[in-house]
């Protein structure tokens, strides 16, 4: 095992608040999952991490980027491969091109060429391949990814729970016996010890979302033991309630949820014991404010003469007055800036406007167009509501399975998507993903957005009743715009 840290995490916490308004009132600031946890895989480790399945998979969320810690920070050195069954039981893809895309953002050329040819000689893989990904039984499923995993040229593999749902533990055991050999980082996530103990060379066990134990496998395990045995003894539910108690109140020790814990002790302590004062507070000078805005409001309109009806037409006198930023995106046909070819999409500054022209900014060209050669689009705007889940049921299925993993990669580093992922094209503004229909939009060195495919036969037109060509929906964290006439999304987060 090399010195050589290919994944760090630091002080790890995760966390989320009460969704329900009484409760966060009440005190129940919500659920810890993971509170300071650090995490360091090195070159040619395989660490072995056991905790219950819940906390599994927050730890593998985490650690891959598709949820952010509460708190802490993680460092990821190289590429990461996140493997678990439960993340593919849903998947309707065919396996053949489950296994495709899979292998062309992590191959390409010749090296991915035979290294399907391999894969196809697998008895498992060969005979499923026109069999849907969740039509595969639990083993068949753990079975191909560990196959997979052999293959794929990544520095770091996460295996989630695998080992339950392996019939040939055998060949599990030589799979991650290759990876340490050629130095790759394993991280085995197991909520039985039996992996760990066979194939994990340093052991971290984490308990209630703590780090109980970290070191050599051998005492873990003697350590683990022990604690099952206790917990054997354990012969009713007051015993149970009171077995590991320092451990569940510890999580609730030094941080933003300390209070809820210390409180269940107290059988006698009334309500108002647990109310939120500092929320409660708060809450009644905001309301005091939103009275005062809407008497002030209330006034204005009752003893201020009427102002001119705001209309679209007189939004933009002179763009470069208001204090807000606009922008425009070129549409479906592209756009031309001082003799360079924008592609569709690209989006640039809106510097000043008339009636009927936008000027509009490109590095230091300017020029002006007519308000219907670009897609307007100005950030403060009040725009159409939509929910991103029920829009997203108008996107092409391959963004609809797959949306958590390269929406990732919005407002993030160009110089990291390039790295992590193979483009059939490249240039200043956008990358077309080799294989699959994306583009990312670039606006300097950052990731600004994601075009990609609508649904075939879209129905979102009458679904939603929409009267222009292009839509621009403002959803939970971001923009989708729809371009009907060219069944096209553009997704931003901000």
């Amino acid at each position: 095992m090399k010195n050589n840290i290919l994944l760090k995490g630091l002080d790890i916490s995760y966390s989320k608040e009460a969704g329900d308004f009484k409760k966060r009132m009440l005190g129940n600031a919500g659920t810890i999952y993971l509170k300071d946890l650090n995490i360091h895989l090195y070159s040619g480790e395989v660490l072995g991490l056991l905790s219950e399945k819940e906390t599994l998979f927050y730890i593998k969320e985490v650690l891959t980027g598709t949820l952010n810690p509460s708190k802490g920070k993680i460092t990821r050195y190289t590429s990461v491969l996140s493997l678990d069954v439960n993340d593919h039981t849903h998947n309707h893809f065919e396996l053949g091109l489950f296994i495709e895309e899979m292998f062309e953002e992590y191959l390409g050329g010749k090296e991915y060429t035979v290294v399907i040819d391999k894969l196809l000689s697998k008895a498992i893989i060969r005979n499923n391949l026109k069999k849907a990904v969740k039509d595969l039984s639990r083993k068949q499923l753990a079975h191909i990814l560990l196959e997979i995993s052999s293959h794929v040229n990544v520095n770091v593999i996460i295996y989630n729970d695998f080992y339950q749902d392996l019939d040939d533990p055998e060949k599990f055991q030589s799979v991650v016996n290759e990876h340490e050999k050629n130095g790759r980082g394993v991280l085995l996530l197991e909520s039985s010890i039996e992996a760990i103990e066979k194939m994990a060379n340093y052991f971290t066990w984490v308990s209630y979302g703590q780090i109980r134990f970290e070191g050599s496998v051998e005492r873990g395990v003697e350590i683990y033991s022990k604690y099952l045995k206790d917990k054997s003894k354990i012969k009713n539910v007051d015993e149970e309630a009171l077995f590991d108690l320092e451990w569940k109140r510890r999580i609730f020790e030094d941080g933003d949820f300390s209070d809820q814990y210390k409180r269940l002790g107290r059988k006698q302590a009334s309500i108002l014991d647990n109310v939120n004062i500092q929320k409660i507070i708060v809450t009644m000078v905001l309301v005091f404010i939103m009275l005062v805005a809407i008497l002030v409001i209330f006034m204005n309109i009752t003893f201020i003469k009427e102002e001119p009806t705001f209309t679209e037409e007189n939004q933009f006198e002179d763009v470069s007055d208001s204090e807000r930023l606009a922008y425009a995106f070129s549409d479906r046909d592209g756009l031309t800036i001082g003799g360079e070819e924008l592609p569709p999409y690209t989006l640039v500054e809106v510097v000043s406007s008339t009636e009927d022209t936008y000027t509009i900014q490109n590095k230091d060209q300017k020029e002006t167009v007519g308000r219907d050669e670009v897609i307007y689009f100005n950030p403060a705007s009040l725009y159409t509501e939509g929910d991103f889940m029920d829009l997203l049921q108008y996107t092409d299925p391959v963004i609809q399975n797959n949306y958590l993993f390269y929406s990732n990669y919005l407002n993030g580093d160009r110089e990291f998507l390039e790295q992590n992922i193979t483009f059939d094209s490249l240039d200043e503004y956008q990358g077309k993903v080799a294989g699959i229909p994306i583009t990312y939009h670039f606006r300097g060195n950052t990731v600004f957005s994601m075009e990609f495919d609508g649904i075939e036969n879209n129905s979102i037109v009458e679904d939603k009743k929409l009267s222009s060509d292009v839509t621009i929906f403002r959803v939970d964290g971001g923009f989708m715009i729809y371009d009907s006439q060219a069944n096209k999304w553009n997704y931003m987060m901000r």
